[in-house]
């Protein structure tokens, strides 16, 4: 199982969601740094080029399916009009196949049409988590520049209070030790205290003169750090706008591309006999149900491997994965879509290897153990034929 698992196509999206619980694992246990723009921009780039790669699996999925489920159709089809006493080819059930393959393509087209609505809102929603996000971690940033030199002009001014009474202590001293003279007379004393006013004030005035400097110094800083937060805030935003814009246009036209490939199918050279034409109708029908529900499992894996990247992306943006309790949640998600995919994938492969047994005449199949004496190993076959399904 362990071999056979690493061919199942969906593999990479399971080696994904382990690469993605390993990382938030390790970041809780390191110090967590906001990243620069360029480090936001590169790992942006690394998760829209895992998106593209998840979408290509699934259009070759569907691709795989279309083809499969159309190729039984053909075949019923071909069945039910021998069994009329009708040929075929008359009627225009060669061209079956393709007529079906079109309108399944048509049908997953559709899909793919909705699911980039989605896409779309799921985009703009994180340009305006982003946005947000930028804009605060810059206005934190200047917030503590602007505290960083508050507190500078503060200690200045208590050093220069500080060093002026060390100054003029030995004055003071005088002054006080003279008014502390019982013996003093009023008009000396009246002419000592005004003298440690007129210290005490001349101490002041120099302290006030560099407040007041500094507060006109601190205006402009203020008004330059304002000016150049701004200026950083709407350069990112502009950015974030931009780059989602590239990825909706690319996805509308990939969209756009698919639906304007359909074509219509060839018309039947002969009339079908009322009977055979319900038969007909009924297969298409039974079919085409297997083929949306075997597409649905596709599109819904592929949109929990959209989410998971979108979930990586706002956390790019702002998210605070590294906190205690968001980082608990996310890796708890995680677990659990990776959990139920390592299961969805082990219970295909041992359908599969049931069915392959079955075709070679087995009747026990066993996994996760060596072959025994006697046994037949069809780790090889299965790596195979799981291969050759989604080619």
């Amino acid at each position: 199982m362990n071999d056979v698992i690493k061919h199942h196509p969906l593999y990479q999206q399971l080696k994904q969601l382990d690469e993605s619980i390993a990382a938030i694992n390790l970041e809780a246990t390191l110090p967590h740094a906001p990243l620069s723009a360029a480090e936001i921009a590169a790992q942006t780039q690394q998760l829209t080029a895992q998106f593209k790669a998840a979408e290509a699996r699934t259009q070759q999925t569907l691709g795989a399916l279309q083809q499969t489920y159309a190729q039984k159709e053909h075949d019923a089809d071909v069945a039910a009009a021998k069994a009329a006493g009708v040929n075929p080819s008359a009627i225009g059930i060669g061209a079956e196949m393709s007529l079906q393959a079109q309108a399944q393509a048509q049908s997953a087209a559709q899909a793919a049409a909705k699911d980039y609505m989605s896409y779309q809102q799921s985009v703009v929603s994180q340009d305006a988590a982003a946005m947000k996000s930028v804009a605060a971690q810059l206005s934190a940033q200047a917030e503590q520049k602007l505290r960083a030199r508050a507190e500078q002009y503060q200690q200045d001014e208590s050093d220069l209070s500080l060093r002026l009474a060390q100054q003029d202590s030995a004055q003071r001293l005088a002054l006080q030790t003279k008014l502390d003279n019982l013996a003093l007379g009023p008009n000396e004393r009246k002419s000592v205290q005004s003298q440690l006013a007129a210290l005490a004030k001349s101490e002041n005035d120099r302290v006030n003169a560099m407040r007041a400097r500094h507060a006109s110094e601190m205006n402009a800083y203020r008004a330059q750090v304002t000016k150049e937060t701004n200026a950083q805030i709407q350069k990112q935003t502009a950015a974030i706008r931009d780059e989602s814009a590239a990825k909706i246009n690319a996805r509308r036209e990939a969209v756009g591309a698919q639906l304007r490939g359909l074509a219509g199918a060839p018309a039947p050279t002969q009339s079908i006999p009322p009977n055979l034409a319900a038969q007909l109708k009924a297969i298409h029908q039974q079919i085409g149900a297997q083929f949306q529900a075997d597409a649905q499992k596709t599109i819904n894996q592929f949109n929990a491997t959209r989410d998971d990247l979108n979930r990586e992306f706002a956390a790019l943006h702002g998210a605070d994965v590294g906190a205690t309790g968001a980082a608990a949640a996310e890796l708890a998600d995680l677990q659990r879509r990776r959990d139920a995919l390592a299961q969805q994938m082990q219970t295909q492969i041992q359908d599969e290897a049931k069915r392959l047994a079955a075709k070679m005449g087995f009747t026990v199949v066993l996994d996760s153990v060596q072959a025994a004496p006697g046994g037949y190993d069809l780790t090889n076959d299965l790596n195979h034929d799981l291969e050759s399904l989604h080619e």
